[in-house]
């Protein structure tokens, strides 16, 4: 069985083909398509792509989504769009019953259940991205200002700021680190002490069982919260981003739920009746009924852990993020953008311009060039470079191979800089 899924995160504001501002982020690339066919453009940086790609098929011939933090004027789901998914254990005969409680801002943005003042441990996440601004939700792990939520949340945000809902008091905040592959991220608010934490049951979660997701719906401010229940456990889908020719993430071990989850409570917290958190809201169907997706706390409590320790791993990423100093696009056989340039260029990341003082620039990457390869490795397209990327550090040494507006190929090693997104 599959399923539509997409990432729920972070709504954006800055208008741009409908939806947030175009752009790569070095983990990803960022330009979706919603349920009703409009194009939306994700945004984030050290690379930037173009706005406006279309739907694709993967090898079975299933159309794969991209990730996006928009749609409409500014809002809508993050990374992930559209996908595929398989059931697990627990799946039960009936879907259960959800909330059907959904309206639309004035801005046209989606808001799904009733809003309250104010829950203990939730916190509002806002972003400031190169070309827009994003939203979401969090938790508070800690008095003195761990913070838990979805990396796609602030995944390529250029600041950070965080809004207790229980005092109304807002916070600067910076990642300490992120676990892409798994959508969780730790964020430290700066100044933080004696705040209220959620209170979290790290069993598993039982089909059938009831359940409220709360989250800042449609990102607009202020907290909602919607009733739904356990449909099955142990999920497994799969993201990819639009214009990725790569097999897509897999996000596993998901719980899924008949809770009308919408863009903007990505990060917040899947709880039991009694208040006690059982997964974060991550993922939700895109078309028809809406099926919740929730990484299981016990899950992402564990990769927190991890993180707040400091300990790397291949999926864990702690600190910041290394920066080549680009702004590409994909090139295609053919042409520059798969649109203009010399014909014949090579596929690969086309440098639409770089960074003064940055990594690439100390190597001599000019704009107009074509990056092919990273230590050895066929760079195809900007998708391609950012995830050869984003697993390095600041300082690290890696080898890049380009061609020159000229059509000269060249390589040399390059000491890659620091990234200024998350």
């Amino acid at each position: 069985m599959t399923t539509a899924t997409a990432k729920i995160a972070a709504t954006a504001v800055a208008a741009v083909a409908l939806a947030a501002s175009p752009g790569m982020v070095a983990t990803g690339l960022a330009a979706a398509r919603t349920s009703d066919g409009t194009t939306v453009v994700d945004s984030s940086t050290i690379a930037s792509s173009t706005e406006g790609q279309t739907d694709q098929t993967d090898q079975t011939g299933q159309p794969t989504w991209a990730r996006h933090h928009g749609y409409g004027y500014g809002h809508g789901y993050g990374y992930g769009g559209y996908a595929y998914g398989s059931d697990g254990y627990g799946q039960s005969s009936g879907q259960g019953t959800g909330s059907s409680d959904l309206s639309q801002a004035a801005d046209g943005s989606t808001i799904s259940g009733t809003e309250v003042a104010s829950m203990k441990g939730v916190v509002m996440v806002d972003t400031v991205l190169p070309d827009g601004r994003g939203a979401g939700t969090g938790m508070i792990l800690t008095a003195d200002g761990e913070v838990l939520t979805n990396y796609h949340v602030v995944e390529g945000s250029t600041s950070i700021t965080v809004i207790d809902t229980t005092t109304g008091r807002k916070y600067s905040a910076s990642v300490v680190g992120h676990d892409a592959a798994h959508d969780v991220a730790v964020l430290r608010l700066s100044g933080a002490s004696g705040l209220s934490t959620v209170t979290v049951d790290r069993s598993p979660a039982q089909v059938g069982q009831s359940v409220v997701a709360v989250g800042q719906g449609g990102g607009q401010g202020s907290i909602y919260r919607v009733t739904g229940s356990v449909t099955a456990l142990d999920q497994s889908i799969t993201a990819q981003d639009e214009t990725s020719v790569g097999s897509g993430e897999q996000l596993t071990g998901l719980i899924r739920t008949t809770a009308d989850v919408v863009p903007g409570y990505s990060g917040g917290p899947l709880m039991d009746t009694s208040g006690r958190v059982i997964g974060i809201d991550t993922a939700a169907t895109s078309s028809g009924d809406i099926d919740g997706y929730a990484v299981p706390i016990s899950q992402a409590l564990a990769i927190a852990d991890q993180i707040t320790a400091g300990v790397r791993s291949e999926d864990v990423h702690v600190g910041a993020r290394a920066a080549l100093g680009v702004q590409v696009t994909d090139v295609t056989v053919g042409g520059y953008g798969g649109s203009r340039g010399a014909t014949g260029m090579p596929s690969g990341a086309a440098v639409a311009d770089v960074v003064a003082g940055g990594a690439a620039a100390a190597a001599g990457i000019t704009a107009g060039s074509t990056i092919t390869a990273v230590d050895g490795d066929t760079v195809t397209s900007g998708t391609d470079l950012s995830e050869d990327l984003s697993d390095e550090y600041p300082g690290t040494r890696v080898t890049v191979t380009w061609t020159d507006p000229s059509g000269t190929t060249r390589s040399t090693s390059v000491t890659l800089g620091t990234s200024t997104v998350a």
